[in-house]
């Protein structure tokens, strides 16, 4: 049998691969910016490590973004980062999961809440839709099995005395929560730590997990010694996530910050509100001396001139991205079984009534990007597209996106066109026309507009009954594939041609199909990216 002999590597002969440490810069960024994406710090740390040159461009992309949460350990941690003469003046991005416990009242209910990671990762696929009835036997038997699984919720086997344990550290995160509120969110914490962080340009501020879909497990890591897991910030009488976006901003402001992104998500509507108006309930007379009287009284809370400064710290703002809730602790109230957002039309009459929401938008003259989502229409949207922006014109917007809103068919156009020199991308999801209709609006939209993205989805309604039937655009069904007609209108607005919406009957010849009868024909889709996909990139 033949060996092959191993020839010794000399210093003279040329070797087979490329020196990385000679790469442009240009492409070592695009790597470390991919991987940043991906949220994979664990391989910008390793990839630092082959050379100086990647380790001087991964220190910036591994330094650029300080992860918050609700716990004054990590706000000790970010005074620390901005005292380090260094990494101070890497960061750019501040991300702020801003969830908080929730108090139980007694050990035995924290049981019944105890949250164990991962119980649910092996349910099968399809979100427990019960299954068409073409489905197998075996794939009925796994829908009983994960819908037994999920009504009697997680198994978990503790003794006695880690549940004590754990139940007292759980006590333990509840008090030092109460004790951040009671300093107004740790303002003065977050000033001093942007102070020195000169570069800080994004704040991405995130309950429920608006804004982490994947991106970090390590607030579940950080709780998990007390066997629960921050979610929202409902317990507050402010509403979700208020004192915590209000605490980023008035430090913002202080530090001088030119702040070029915002992100903000689930966002109570009450943060618009002034404090003549916030708990009203709570001043009934049967709750007299349960009230927070420094919401009131305290400079620091919701109040004219709070308003003021946080409107001057968005000034400069390129991107501005706002996910407004409704949802209250009333929504499940036996009394309020008609309404799945029992906010919603307080809501509503106080944006129409105020200025507040259509300030805060207006005051970043130079946006580039606008998404304004709320997250119900029950009985109606929140909100008109006249009270959020009125006949305010950003000279550079390319990109807007608009969610669950009322619009009268006038308003919309003359939104496009006031910016149809610079916009480039719209997504409209779950809208109703309050006057109009949406086959001649679609069509003035394409006269103005050039696009070079439209995204449509949800229910696009308007005071016709069939027109609201045929624009129900059903979001990411039958495996991610989407109804024909929605692309048709996507392409419509972007490329033009015949408008596919003048004829309702051709419409429902042509593009729609719906399951009125078991005899009539399926849907008719193309195969295409969902729209959950497409909101991502958008």
């Amino acid at each position: 049998m033949a060996t092959t002999a191993i020839v010794p590597h000399s210093p003279r002969m040329a070797s087979t691969a490329f020196p990385l440490n000679r790469l442009p810069i240009e492409i070592i960024h695009m790597v470390f910016e991919q991987l940043t994406r991906g949220y994979q710090q664990r391989d910008i740390a390793r990839l630092r490590l082959v050379c100086k040159r990647f380790a001087d461009i991964g220190n910036y992309h591994l330094l650029s973004e300080v992860h918050l949460f609700f716990k004054s350990s990590q706000f000790e941690q970010l005074r620390q980062i901005s005292e380090h003469p260094t990494i101070s003046k890497k960061v750019n991005t501040l991300f702020y999961e801003a969830d908080t416990m929730e108090g139980y009242g007694s050990m035995q209910v924290w049981k019944e809440n105890i949250c164990v990671p991962g119980w649910y990762k092996n349910l099968s696929p399809g979100d427990l839709h019960p299954p068409p009835p073409t489905a197998s036997e075996r794939e009925q038997r796994a829908y009983k099995r994960d819908l037994k699984k999920t009504m009697h919720g997680p198994k978990f086997t503790h003794s006695d005395r880690l549940l004590t344990r754990a139940y007292d550290i759980f006590q333990g995160y509840l008090a030092d929560q109460e004790s951040i509120r009671a300093q107004d969110y740790n303002v003065k914490m977050l000033k001093d730590a942007m102070i020195k962080m000169p570069n800080l340009k994004t704040i991405e501020m995130s309950t429920e997990c608006c804004l982490n879909s994947g991106r970090s497990t390590r607030m579940e890591q950080a709780f998990k010694d007390g066997l629960s897991a921050p979610y929202g910030d409902r317990s507050t009488a402010e509403g979700c996530g208020v004192g915590q976006l209000r605490s980023l901003l008035l430090a913002a402001d202080v530090a001088g910050l030119e702040l070029e992104t915002l992100s903000a998500g689930n966002l109570d509507w009450r943060f618009f509100m002034d404090p003549s108006k916030q708990n009203l309930e709570a001043l009934s007379a049967d709750n007299m001396d349960n009230v927070d009287w420094s919401l009131f009284m305290d400079s620091s809370k919701q109040n004219p001139e709070v308003l003021r400064k946080m409107q001057r710290t968005v000034r400069s703002l390129r991107t501005l991205k706002l996910y407004i809730s409704t949802s209250s602790e009333y929504d499940y109230d036996m009394y309020f079984d008609d309404l799945s957002h029992v906010m919603v039309p307080e809501c509503a009459k106080y944006l129409h009534e105020t200025s507040h929401l259509k300030d805060f938008i207006t005051a970043s003259p130079d946006l580039e990007r606008l998404d304004i989502n709320f997250d119900c229409d029950d009985p109606y949207p929140p909100a008109s597209l006249c009270d959020s922006v009125g006949t305010f014109k950003w000279h550079a917007l390319r990109v807007a996106a608009f969610a669950y809103i009322s619009a009268d068919e006038d308003c919309l156009v003359q939104f496009f066109a006031r910016h149809a020199s610079t916009l480039r991308k719209i997504r409209l999801d779950t809208i109703l026309l309050t006057t109009g209709s949406w086959a001649p609006l679609i069509q003035r939209a394409r006269k103005v507009l050039k696009l070079e993205k439209a995204v449509l989805s949800g229910k696009l309604r308007s005071n016709d009954p069939e027109e609201s039937y045929y624009f129900d655009l059903p979001a990411g069904l039958n495996g991610g594939k989407r109804a024909k007609i929605e692309v048709a209108v996507e392409e419509y607005l972007v490329k033009g041609g015949a408008a596919p919406l003048l004829d309702l009957n051709a419409l429902a010849e042509e593009h729609y199909r719906a399951y009125v009868y078991p005899d009539e024909d399926a849907w008719e889709y193309v195969d295409t990216e969902s729209d959950e996909a497409i909101m991502d990139r958008f």
